[in-house]
């Protein structure tokens, strides 16, 4: 299993401890997505920065949405123009099933998204979940799909 972070706030207001988990997380600019395994330590890092951040519980196929609209590889080509459909759906299937990094399948470890088309479910992006996107999100699927 696979949680996904989502980075929703800016520079401005965080904390020296906030700002070296979210270099440790890849997380550097504003709506940059990241795959972390579900462990203790992962998961104590997101909850430092639970605050900043959208995350979840992510499936396969939200992995290959991301592989195909988002992933870049190491040399900076889209991997939709680099792999055919087939092998990435292989790809997120690996990722999503076994501990292997995406760093490991030559591919950055993160993902750059846009702003969500439609807006922010809730209409603010500053109420936490269930009401806005911020920390522990169950919709995490459906904002990932408005982002990607």
């Amino acid at each position: 299993m696979r949680i996904a972070v989502i980075r929703l706030k800016g520079k401005r207001g965080i904390t020296p401890k906030v700002k070296a988990t979210f270099v440790s997380l890849n997380l550097n600019r504003l709506h940059t997505c990241t795959l972390l395994p579900d462990t203790d330590g992962f998961r104590g890092m997101v909850q430092a920065c639970k605050d900043s951040v959208s995350f979840g519980p992510v499936d396969e196929q939200a992995i290959e949405m991301l592989l195909i609209r988002r992933g870049l590889a190491r040399d900076g080509k889209k991997l939709s123009a680099t792999m055919s459909p087939e092998a990435i759906a292989k790809l997120a299937k690996e990722i999503s099933s076994s501990g292997k990094s995406l760093s490991e399948h030559a591919i950055l470890p993160f993902f750059f998204l846009a702003p969500p088309r439609g807006g922010f479910d809730g209409g603010s992006k500053k109420s936490p979940a269930p009401f806005g996107p911020l920390g522990r999100n169950a919709k995490i699927g459906g904002l990932l799909a408005k982002m990607a």
